[in-house]
């Protein structure tokens, strides 16, 4: 038991600002490139952030700080019904991750590059010298948090955190990269033969679809339609429309809360309100129960008092459809996170180059 841990030096905590920006960014490169390749869930699960709790790990954050190179973020969520291509997309998703992580790792070097460069160029000092200062070996390692440490942290780290994740998340064990690559470049192929064989016999196009993709491909056409028919003001025929694709998937949600409003701009209040709270009853995604209960809020505040006005009112509200179903990022929180961390960045690397140069030419 006293040499479990012998080789564990205080120094291993410089690497939690590389194992936090490094399990960010590769979480991120999953979220992004899943959400683009149609799984709009990655909203929805909150995982297009740059808020690093949201990516961590804990106990994979644990390993990583007592062996300074093992590690790993939290689990890949991706469902291959929610993308386009299925197999194939989720062995780009699965790729995008180490990808991200590679290219961090080139990153932190070239920062490590040029912080030695500049030190060695302006101050008329040995290379060894400043290699030594920024990637000491253990009997040199500083023994407080002092510039050295801090040195250390955001140059010579950031690059090993980030490629010991690259390396570690291609291990071919079930919950890393690596697995999912290999087991979705299986079922692919697997799909493909399949298909191709089915091809020779079958003579009905949608049954070389898979049953998933075929509903909600047929649902998204009736609602289409009906979207198209609302913007004209032919409410009858949007409706039917509305009720044709929840035929096919009944937890359609854009499609209750579409036939609600039409209902309202033909003034029936009662059908109105009866699809708005299927909405929030059945529908599979957040956005649409929202939705549902925000027109139920809306239309509780029309007056029944005056007829009239009322009918007005309930027109006014159902006019057009709600096309808005799709969610989306807060692109603009993420710009500005973005940029502020780019900034703070600016200002610690140029107060570092500053003080190590006062360090070593003093």
């Amino acid at each position: 038991m006293n040499t479990l841990f012998s080789d564990v030096h205080w120094t291993n905590l410089l690497i939690i600002p590389g194992m936090l920006l490094g399990f960010t960014v590769h979480e991120l490169g999953h979220s992004l490139v899943a959400y683009f390749l149609g799984d709009r869930s990655q909203v929805e699960h909150g995982n297009i952030t740059l808020n690093p709790f949201k990516h961590i790990s804990w106990l994979g954050a644990i390993a990583f700080i007592l062996t300074g190179y093992f590690g790993w973020p939290k689990a890949l969520q991706v469902d291959p019904k929610n993308l386009r291509r299925q197999y194939l997309d989720l062995f780009l998703v699965a790729l995008s991750g180490p990808i991200a992580s590679l290219t961090l790792s080139l990153i932190g070097l070239l920062l490590s590059i040029i912080t030695a460069s500049i030190l060695v160029y302006f101050n008329n000092v040995p290379t060894d010298q400043v290699m030594a200062l920024l990637f000491p070996l253990a009997p040199n390692l500083p023994l407080t948090f002092n510039l050295q440490a801090l040195s250390i942290a955001f140059t010579g780290y950031i690059f090993i955190s980030s490629f010991w994740l690259t390396f570690t998340s291609l291990l071919p064990f079930p919950g890393f990269d690596g697995f999912t690559i290999i087991t979705s470049l299986f079922l692919y192929f697997k799909q493909n033969k399949a298909v191709s064989s089915a091809s020779l016999t079958l003579t009905n196009p949608f049954a070389l679809i898979n049953q998933h993709e075929r509903r909600n491909t047929v649902a998204e056409l009736h609602f289409k339609i009906g979207t198209e028919f609302h913007n004209d003001k032919k409410y009858e025929d949007a409706i039917a429309r509305y009720r044709d694709a929840l035929r096919i998937d009944e937890h359609f949600g854009p499609a209750y809360i579409n036939m609600g409003l039409a209902y309202l701009a033909k003034g029936n209040r009662k059908e109105a309100l009866k699809a708005f709270r299927s909405a929030t009853q059945y529908a599979d995604d957040p956005k649409s129960k929202q939705t549902g209960w925000q027109q139920l809020h809306l239309l509780s505040e029309v007056s029944v008092a005056d007829e009239d006005k009322a009918q007005a009112s309930m027109a006014s509200l159902g006019a057009n459809p709600w096309t808005d179903t799709n969610l989306r990022p807060n692109w603009l929180n993420l710009g500005i996170g973005s940029g502020f961390f780019l900034f703070t960045a600016f200002v610690l690397y140029g107060y570092l180059f500053i003080r190590l140069a006062q360090f070593i030419g003093g």
